[in-house]
């Protein structure tokens, strides 16, 4: 996790790419091209629109041609945006919207230059308020576009109890069995339909959920690995950085050096 990036990109395709989750919430607005990304179910983002990820919601990108992205990843609480009522785009997707906004027309040119005005001003290493306020004024245009249009795909009953039974207890050592009982599924069931509705095994959104959290618990505390690892639910603090390795590339230390010191020059 990070206080602020930003970026452009062009790529003539894309193939698949199992991203899981980000700590942080992602903003992309596509310029041009085509993009199908599996959240819930594949949809298609078009040129002129743009998609969010919110922390911790898995999601996949499936492919992708001629694209033009500009992106942008940011911590709200480094920003003091959690609470603001321009998190509600995220907090919708969280709820089951499709992550992607159509914007108007009339409105491209300009979100095209604050995405350029902030690369500037990123790149420049200017302030993080003046950074914040490009991010504002994002958010703001994303706001609009949410508002004209929020489109809700429903899982399986039974995989939106699996779903808020993980949401409320993925920090106690549960598996597929745990959740399987809880919602009165068979596991091998339960792990049949999961996979197939979300591409993910039960396992994985709990671990998944997990990393999430434990990035944020890295950036914004001083908690001991070992202390944060049961926190999270991991009984054994060795398996927890392995598996935090595998994902984030990192170990925890190492992650949490990393960022803080990119966090503390931003």
């Amino acid at each position: 996790m990070h206080a602020l990036t930003v970026g452009e990109e062009r790529l003539a395709s894309l193939v698949s790419q199992k991203h899981g989750t980000h700590a942080e919430c992602v903003l992309s607005f596509l310029v041009s091209g085509s993009l199908t990304i599996a959240h819930r179910q594949p949809f298609e983002v078009s040129s002129g629109m743009f998609s969010v990820v919110p922390p911790g919601v898995p999601h996949s990108l499936l492919k992708g041609q001629g694209l033009h992205v500009m992106w942008l990843s940011f911590c709200p609480d480094c920003l003091d945006l959690a609470q603001s009522d321009l998190m509600v785009p995220y907090d919708n997707v969280k709820r089951g919207a499709l992550p992607a906004f159509n914007t108007d027309p009339s409105r491209r040119e300009f979100i095209q230059s604050l995405f350029k005005e902030l690369i500037t001003v990123h790149n420049q290493m200017l302030s993080l308020e003046v950074q914040r306020s490009f991010v504002i004024l994002l958010l703001n245009e994303l706001s609009q576009a949410c508002a004209s249009e929020v489109q809700h795909v429903r899982y399986n009953d039974k995989i939106e109890q699996a779903m808020a039974f993980i949401q409320a207890n993925y920090l106690q050592p549960i598996g597929l069995r745990e959740v399987s009982d809880a919602i009165h599924l068979s596991a091998p069931y339960l792990a049949s339909l999961f996979k197939s509705e979300t591409e993910f095994t039960v396992g994985e959104w709990i671990t998944q959920k997990r990393l999430s959290q434990a990035c944020a618990q890295l950036l914004h505390t001083s908690l001991p690995v070992s202390q944060l690892a049961e926190q999270l639910g991991w009984s054994d603090t060795t398996h927890f950085i392995r598996q935090f390795k595998k994902h984030m590339g990192l170990t925890p230390a190492a992650w949490r050096k990393t960022h803080k010191s990119h966090r503390a020059l931003t």
